[in-house]
Parts: C-alpha cells; structure tokens; sequence
C-alpha cells in the first residue's frame, strides 16, 4: 500500500513539475523577443505558431504563381485542424474585398454554417498584420487568437501597399477578448512579399 501510495506521490508531483516547467513569457517579455502581443504566450504557443507560420508563408509563396495576392490566411482549432486556408483573391476576382483574412473567415463560416466563429475558439494565422480593412472582419467573426508575421509598416515599405490607419487596435482586441501575436519570424514573410514585388505582379490599390 505504501509502495502504490509512493507511486501515486510521485507521478502528481511530476504532473506539477511538467506543468510548472512550462515556459511563459508575458507582454514585456515578448516584447524584448521582437514580438507584438496583447497578452502572455507559452513556450508551446510560439514554437506552434513559428510552425504554422512557416507553412503559411511556404502556402504564400506557392499560390503568388497562380495569381493569388502575397497573403494567405488559415483558421485553425484548438486541436490543429485547418478550418479554412484562404490566399488574397482581389487581383484575380476583381474585388478589393477579398484581402486572405477576410475569404478565410468567410469559408469557415460557410464550412461551420454560422456568422459566429466565437464558440469554436479558433485561431487565424497570417503572414502579414492585418490591413484596416481585416481588423474589423477579425473584430466582428469571432475568432479567438490572432497570429501574424511581418507588421504592416514593413509590408508597406517592402511593396508599396496601404494597410491603413489602425490606432491601438491591439487594445481594442484585447477589451473584445481577441487575443494578438505579431512579429513571429518576419524574415520568412519579407523575403516572400519581396519576391512578389520582383514577380512584377500588381500592387493593387485604388488610383487617387
């Protein structure tokens, strides 16, 4: 009995070592990372979203040859599974609605059948800041958790786009319960958004 007792003693103990192991940073902290965020991030959480990232800017790349705009967007759930994973359509369906943010939350609110994302609790993933426009999609859908790459002042020097005027948007979010996480390895954004740029491909926006 002593023995199973012992046992038991250790195997809770080590379930409160794993948990107290786990590494989070919070706002400050990731800030000195080179992070934008409006709330903490675990260890876990930032090695998932360098993954994902990676991938999204890879799904970028790949859909910039069939003449998709330089974004792509993908919804994910709690347990990893692609919601939606859309790339910016606005050159090819002439529409400068259709930014990546916005087609990915229209076609997982098309798959899951409702307007709101909130009760899925769903993470958008994308390789770029969202553009004024976005923020507010993100704003009213429902989605939980924002994950970007490269911040918008980037964007717009690397390519010439207007991502708009968002004042402390991340602030906003946070009062609405979204959570933000930006700046997650821009390199791999940048280079991507560069070879847009050196494709020759359009940089769309409205001739004033």
């Amino acid at each position: 009995m002593k023995k199973i007792f012992a046992l038991f003693l250790v195997m809770i103990l080590g379930g409160l070592y794993s948990v107290a192991a786990e590494q989070t940073y919070n706002i400050w902290e990731l800030n000195k990372m080179g992070i934008v965020a409006n709330s903490s991030m675990t260890e876990t959480q930032y090695r998932h979203a360098i993954e994902i990232l990676k991938k999204v800017h890879e799904k970028t790349a790949q859909n910039m040859k069939t003449g998709s705009g330089p974004f792509y967007a993908a919804v994910i759930d709690s347990e990893g599974n692609i919601i939606a994973g859309e790339s910016n359509s606005v050159v090819k369906d002439n529409c400068s609605c259709y930014h990546a943010e916005v087609n990915a939350i229209r076609a997982a609110q098309k798959k899951l059948g409702t307007y709101d994302l909130a009760p899925y609790n769903l993470s958008i993933y994308v390789n770029a800041e969202p553009c004024i426009m976005c923020v507010g999609a993100l704003m009213w859908s429902g989605i939980k958790t924002v994950y970007y790459s490269v911040p918008s002042k980037t964007v717009e020097k690397i390519t010439g786009f207007d991502e708009g005027f968002k004042p402390c948007w991340l602030r906003e979010f946070k009062k609405r319960g979204i959570t933000v996480y930006g700046n997650i390895i821009p390199e791999s954004g940048e280079a991507v958004l560069q070879q847009y740029v050196n494709m020759g491909k359009t940089i769309y926006k409205p001739s004033r």
